[in-house]
């Protein structure tokens, strides 16, 4: 027979009678192992009360006879800093109810959570209770927010071909084989003729809280086409750019232009130098001594001979460049210069310079190499083309982050502006504190407005200067940290190499590595 009793209504469990007047149990630790060995045993013991039960007084039929209670499993409900997460921590039941879902439901609602809740972790967090011990703890995440998904900035798709992908795109022959002085017939539009699609930003989808909160979305950067010289905005479709003569089209960003073209099958004595307002196609080659300069495009499909190439647009030469061999610092016999891209097969003995990037597919001999962004040696993805030097006058030599002195010199153009700002603020000070001292209240007032206004100036101006200021010192950090020359097979003796303003010539070759500017010094990382 039990010597325990459990009342439903309340949850308590109690003992028969006293244990003076059962004469069982007789010590506190008997009562408690007892509890533990019965039905009872996951109920919370009451502590207190089994402690006067054994106390000596003579009024011990006034003392409780509750040994032990039920509890209920209980829950709480954690949100992070941000309200993007809630964890619900849940202390298992003593002999009490289990919480169920209704009840967790509830706990989220009372703590405001509205939004998030995954049912599935919510289940599973519940059914870990009959896992765990009774009275134990454990936690889970049951509801996540969302964040904020950011827009797509607006998208220019090219519809159709250029000069340069022409080039770079030789015919298929029988059998599978490429020809490469067949590059197919020259690319030219016609009024009308689609040339570039613009796909409208998108505005992104809103996130939210748990609580229920929306968290604004950034929308994408939103641009429009550019119509440039030869191209206009399609009247029925404002999202298309078409041609509005017949030309070569070139692409520029945001837009395209159509270049009226000149074709020649060489560039000699026989035709002169060349200096065209659009682009310029060579079938065959550039001749010592010969010049061409455009404005547009110029493709050269075969070899520059000790010529000089000037672009305001791209360059591409596809066969290689060759000057004659140099001694010491003399100048180079062959230049090439463009304000953007430059793609050529090979070069040697060349003075090469572009505004965007330079891409040599083979190998570059004896060359100076310079480039604003990319200089790329061998083909795309895993280039293994070859950068050669040799001794003085011969050696290659390699440009890297040039924009570093520009950038230098805009700093130091800054410091100047704010120690001019800074003698004006001490003149303004003194202004004030003469115009303090003015006799006529009326004239001192108009004085000390026109020292107010030029304070307000002032202000202005140096938070703008202290932004440029900033914004250039990023911009070095990003150039620098940028400006590498990755090596993937060997590099030859013979080179130098410049990184902003430190220079390193390499006498002997080095296997695969990294070099790269690190605390103002070029450094090698094997």
């Amino acid at each position: 027979m039990s010597v325990f009793s459990f009342d439903k209504s309340t949850g308590f469990v109690s003992l028969e009678s006293h244990p003076i007047d059962s004469g069982f149990p007789v010590t506190s630790t008997q009562l408690t192992q007892m509890l533990e060995q019965s039905e009872f045993s996951e109920y919370e013991a009451v502590i207190a009360n089994i402690g006067k039960l054994f106390a000596p007084t003579k009024n011990y039929q006034e003392v409780s006879l509750v040994v032990a209670k039920a509890v209920d499993a209980s829950i709480v409900i954690n949100i992070d800093e941000k309200n993007m997460v809630a964890e619900a921590t849940l202390t298992t039941a003593k002999g009490g109810a289990l919480l169920s879902m209704e009840g967790a439901q509830k706990a989220l609602a009372d703590a405001g959570v509205k939004k998030g809740i995954s049912p599935r972790a919510l289940d599973t967090f519940l059914g870990q209770q009959f896992e765990q011990p009774a009275g134990s703890s454990y936690s889970a995440i049951i509801a996540h927010g969302r964040n904020p998904k950011e827009g797509r900035d607006a998208k220019f798709v090219r519809l159709c071909s250029t000069a340069q992908d022409r080039v770079l795109s030789p015919q298929a022959k029988e059998g599978g084989k490429v020809d490469m002085k067949n590059l197919g017939a020259i690319i030219t539009v016609k009024p009308g003729t689609p040339l570039m699609q613009r796909i409208a930003a998108t505005p992104g989808e809103e996130g939210y809280t748990v609580f229920g909160d929306s968290i604004s979305a950034k929308p994408g950067k939103d641009h429009q086409l550019q119509p440039f010289e030869g191209t206009k905005v399609d009247p029925n479709n404002p999202n298309m750019l078409i041609a509005d003569c017949k030309g070569v089209p070139v692409a520029l960003p945001r837009g395209m232009r159509v270049d009226d073209v000149l074709c020649f099958d060489n560039v000699d004595v026989s035709t002169g130098h060349v200096d065209f307002d659009g682009s310029v196609i060579i079938t065959g080659d550039i001749k010592d001594g010969m010049r061409v300069k455009a404005n547009g495009d110029i493709t050269v499909l075969g070899f520059v001979e000790s010529g000089t190439v000037e672009s305001k647009s791209a360059v591409t030469i596809m066969l290689g460049a060759i000057g004659r061999k140099r001694e010491g610092e003399e100048a180079f016999t062959c230049s090439i210069t463009s304000q953007r891209t430059i793609s050529i097969g090979y070069a040697q003995y060349c003075n090469i310079k572009s505004e965007q990037d330079l891409f040599i597919e083979r190998q570059a001999l004896h060359c100076d190499l310079s480039a604003r962004r990319l200089i790329r040696v061998g083909k795309a993805n895993d280039p293994r083309g070859k950068i050669i030097g040799g001794p003085a006058g011969t050696k290659t030599r390699v440009f890297l982050a040039q924009l570093w002195f520009e950038l230098r010199q805009k700093q130091t153009q800054i410091t100047d502006f704010e120690k001019i700002l800074a003698t004006k603020v001490t003149a303004l000070q003194q202004a004030r504190e003469k115009a303090s001292k003015i006799a006529s209240a009326a004239q001192r007032q108009q004085f000390m407005n026109k020292i107010t206004e030029n304070e307000k100036h002032i202000k202005i101006r140096s938070a703008h200067i202290h932004r440029q200021k900033l914004l250039i010192k990023q911009k070095i950090v990003q150039l620098l940290a940028s400006s590498r020359l990755k090596v993937n097979e060997l590099m030859h003796p013979g080179v130098e190499l410049k990184i902003a303003k430190d220079s390193k010539q390499f006498s002997r070759i080095y296997p695969p590595h990294l070099v790269k500017l690190t605390e103002g010094k070029i450094t090698q990382t094997f």
